[in-house]
């Protein structure tokens, strides 16, 4: 299997980017978070929720959650988001073709 590595991090107050094998900007709902859905052409699939809070200092928050009845062992690292190390990000060495969406936004 032929991986391509995706980075995804939240950026400003109200964006969601996806650097790397897919290039792509989502926009951050009012909830504060959104779950990013990954979709590799087998049918695998991964979701990462990204979310900002302005609380007690403006931060973002990136975790991992599985998705569907098949599950991925794929390789991934939580790094500092590229331009700000105070902020995570997370790269994802997904098989190539793999597809990543917000439900309910279409770009």
């Amino acid at each position: 299997m032929t991986t391509s590595t995706i980075v995804i991090y939240g950026a400003s107050d109200d964006l969601i980017e996806v650097d790397g094998a897919v290039r792509e900007e989502f926009y951050l709902p009012q909830s504060g978070s959104a779950d990013v859905l990954l979709v590799a052409p087998d049918g695998g699939s991964l979701v990462v929720n990204v979310g900002f809070s302005d609380r007690n200092i403006d931060s973002w928050h990136v975790a991992v959650e599985s998705h569907g009845a098949q599950s991925v062992s794929w390789p991934m690292r939580f790094v500092p988001r590229p331009g700000d190390d105070h902020d995570p990000a997370i790269e994802i060495d997904a098989p190539t073709g793999t597809t990543v969406t917000v439900p309910g936004q279409e770009n």
